[in-house]
């Protein structure tokens, strides 16, 4: 029987896909950055060994996952990344199991002879992707074994695929020498790259060689262009991030801004192309922080501390002058009464200023050349007019990158304006963290920097909150203590900055957040002309370009609620009852279509915290034992725990902390009044079992990065000595480090063992009297049996130290 094709009410849940391979698959799909490939290759062997199956069935279930995700998709981006990751990225995790060649093919050929009989799921995905533009009319099933025929997994004429399976050209050595005078190259590099999945990884890693390239040669217009391309076509962004780090095009545009500098011999042509390039290089790498929620990563991510890329990114908006004027430098100073002066001046801007003006240094100080122009208008030096036309200069394309500062300015000197909370603020909404909707309410609770932090007012503007006052005078102070006739030039000016046409929409969509969160604010009048046009660009600048927050506005009082349903839906049918009421053109609380909302549940964690989280799933878990279900119950709340749904960044939010709160909270204060039959406590244990397994491998990762980093730190000592050294003793520190990985995977839950047999022990008076807790007795002894104790020498060889 297909599965694919089954009733949802039938309650066979041994024909559905594996569920804990579901959310992992699932996650891979939606959670930026990625999960570790070392991660998912770790969680599939242990799989194999907690559920005592064969990899054969592991890699069949984790292709079926993949597939229902693509069968299931309704946008273009989404099938893009599912189609990636059942013909590219599942292929390349396999050949990192690290078996013999032979036995990885048998069981690859194995797999793929099994999923050839799910017809069902695979004529959806051939339907699902029939109409995409970007992709060939293909058989899913055929590019599935070519992926793997690419890395080596299936031996000549092993395996029947219908139509046949052929060689295929790799063209990704075409664009090893692109330069100034074939940069269309680069077009036709990212226009292949969503289209040829036979080479998809080659192409992408060619992408970014290129990028590396041309920062390490000073290359402006080849890297100019290559940002732009990828600006512009943000499905190819998504390709990049799906199969590598975001570090990997991070780190080299990073290296470039940092060490750009005008060189003596520029002329003012060069000099303005090649800021124009610089422009366009920080506005990418502003994009692909915000859209992919990396802000919280930058230090995992970005290699120079000390640079003035990383530095720029923790700010808010640059230099605020309010709070930061006497922290400038005198160079700084001598700048901005440079740019002030010569953007009022007759004369205007000369080209010595422009080739003479640090470009770091000039980004940074824009909002407080602004605020000084600005203060000559108040105090009538200048009047409006010549205050626009000096804001003029900005909109040349050499000093786009300029805007960045000034926009953020205008915004946060708007929405700071007062302190008067709006009609709907009482009502709890969980605010996209897409700078798309930018869900800011009019009082302001919030702000976003230039990467996406959320930071306090308090903190950004360095004052006391001041109370509204009442008063309908027009000239009364609002918060920041400016008058209602200074905000309204405020808006004025921002008003038109936004609706002049050389104003570009790659800026637009890159502060929608802050300008929303302005043109929404109470004092705005938004009954004219300008804000028509403003909205039409915001909305066509950002239209289906952030798809990886959280699509939808969740109420955060029915988090919990949700999520309760969507597992129980999950663990009974596999499929939610959101899917079931979208599909009836039902109204729900969540944007996904999928059979496992992992945007709901990476909402419900970081808006009601790891306690609510572990409390919702063991609810829901004991609830689903009084059913046939709670098998699958068990496996999809040890996976909710243990895979990271929060890329990297806050460590409250981590594997760490959830599994920290299961053991030591949730699990002593709100289960013990539900825990009433024996085979609740039995599957209770069976959960946490499974969840402290799983979460060695989580810890293992952990040793492997830091392997993985003094490896790096080795490379950049550039000491070809070392490296060879390192190299020769890799063989031979095999064993040494198989004994390492086992004993920090042992380390990582050895103290929850420990605290699990001391109140067990406490508990067997009240065991004798509660079924409930008894199962849960027995199910953890059963659990000791098959994980014995740290060793006894371990425990002597730390007494030797001391």
């Amino acid at each position: 029987m297909d599965p694919w094709n089954m009733e949802e009410t039938n309650s066979n849940t041994e024909m559905l896909v594996a569920v804990d391979l579901m959310y992992l698959t699932y996650t891979m799909a939606r959670i930026r950055p990625v999960v570790p490939d070392i991660f998912v290759v770790q969680r599939l062997k242990d799989m194999k060994k907690i559920k005592a199956l064969e990899m054969d069935v592991v890699l069949l279930q984790f292709w079926l996952a993949g597939l229902t995700g693509l069968a299931e998709s309704t946008t273009l981006s989404q099938r893009l990344i599912w189609k990636s990751l059942v013909s590219v990225k599942i292929p390349y995790i396999v050949s990192q199991f690290g078996l013999p060649q032979g036995e990885i093919c048998s069981l690859v050929e194995s797999a793929l002879r099994q999923l050839s009989f799910y017809r069902g799921i695979l004529n959806e995905c051939d339907q699902s992707i029939a109409g995409d533009s970007t992709v060939e009319q293909l058989d899913v099933l055929r590019a599935i074994a070519v992926g793997c025929i690419t890395k080596g997994l299936i031996r000549p004429n092993q395996l029947h695929v219908p139509h046949g399976l052929t060689s295929f050209q790799d063209t990704s050595d075409d664009y090893c020498a692109i330069n100034h005078s074939s940069l269309d190259l680069i077009d036709d590099l990212c226009g292949r790259t969503l289209s040829d999945f036979v080479h998809q990884e080659k192409l992408v890693n060619r992408i970014i060689q290129v990028c590396r390239d041309a920062g390490f040669r000073n290359d402006v217009p080849v890297l100019s262009r290559l940002c732009q391309t990828l600006d512009d076509n943000p499905l190819v962004l998504d390709l990049i991030h799906f199969l590598q780090p975001p570090s990997a095009l991070l780190v080299p545009l990073e290296g470039f801004v940092n060490n750009f500098q005008h060189s003596l011999g520029d002329d003012i042509d060069t000099c303005n192309s090649n800021l124009e390039g610089l422009g366009t290089v920080l506005i990418l790498i502003m994009t692909i922080i915000r859209r992919y929620e990396l802000a919280s990563c930058l230090n995992s991510i970005f290699k120079e501390k000390q640079g003035f890329c990383y530095l720029w990114l923790h700010r808010t908006s640059a230099v605020i002058p309010a709070t930061s004027m006497s922290s400038m430098s005198a160079d700084m100073h001598s700048l901005m009464g440079r740019w002030v002066s010569a953007l009022f001046d007759s004369m205007g801007i000369s080209d010595d200023l422009i080739q003479t003006s640090k470009p770091q240094m000039l980004l940074e100080i824009s909002p407080s050349i602004f605020a000084q122009s600005l203060a000559a208008c108040q105090a009538g030096v200048i009047d409006i007019t010549t205050l626009n036309s000096g804001l003029d200069y900005f909109l040349q394309p050499c000093l786009l990158f300029v805007l960045v500062g000034v926009v953020q300015f205008l915004c946060q000197e708007i929405l700071f304006s007062s302190s008067v909370s709006s009609p709907d603020s009482t009502k709890a909404h969980l605010p996209s963290a897409q700078p798309a909707s930018g869900l800011i309410h009019a009082h302001s609770s919030n702000m976003l920097s230039p990467t996406g932090h959320i930071v306090s007012p308090l903190a950004a503007k360095g004052i006391r909150p001041v109370h509204h006052s009442s008063q309908s005078n027009t000239m009364h102070s609002h918060g920041n203590g400016k008058t209602v006739a200074a905000v309204a030039m405020l808006q004025t000016i921002l008003k038109s900055l936004l609706t002049g046409e050389a104003f570009p929409t790659r800026l637009m969509r890159l502060l929608k957040s802050e300008i929303q969160a302005a043109l929404e604010h109470q004092t705005v009048d938004n009954n004219d002309r300008q804000m028509a046009i403003i909205q039409e660009r915001l909305a066509a600048a950002s239209l289906n370009y952030y798809p990886w927050s959280v699509s939808g506005t969740y109420d955060v009082p029915k988090l919990a609620q949700q999520t309760s349903l969507a597992f129980e839906a999950i663990a009974l049918g596999g499929r939610t009852s959101i899917v079931t009421r979208k599909e009836k053109g039902w109204p729900v609380f969540g944007e996904s279509c999928y059979h496992i909302d992992v945007d709901l549940f990476r909402a419900t964690l970081c808006h009601l915290g790891p306690a609510q989280f572990a409390t919702t799933i063991l609810k829901q878990l004991l609830k689903t034992a009084m059913t046939p279900n709670g098998k699958r119950a068990v496996e999809l709340g040890a996976a909710m725990m243990t895979t990271p749904l929060i890329g990297c960044g806050d460590q409250h939010l981590a594997p760490q902390s959830l599994v920290w709160t299961l053991m030591y909270r949730t699990l002593w204060i709100p289960v013990p009044g539900r825990l009433e039959t024996f085979s609740q406590g039995r599957l209770l244990a069976a959960f946490v079992g499974m969840t402290l397994d799983f979460f060695q491998s989580h810890n293992l990762i952990q040793l492997r990065e830091k392997q993985q980093r003094r490896r790096q730190q080795r490379q950049d000592a550039n000491s070809l000595v070392e490296m060879s050294s390192f190299q020769g003793e890799a063989s031979k520190t095999k064993y040494k480090d198989h004994t390492l990985e086992q004993l920090e995977r042992d380390t990582a839950v050895e103290y929850y063992r420990v605290m699990l047999d001391q109140r067990l022990h406490e508990l067997k008076p009240v065991a004798k009297d509660r079924p409930g807790f008894e199962g849960f007795a027995q199910g953890m002894a059963l659990y000791k049996e098959c994980h014995q104790s740290m060793s006894l020498p371990l425990h002597q060889s730390r007494k030797v130290r001391r």
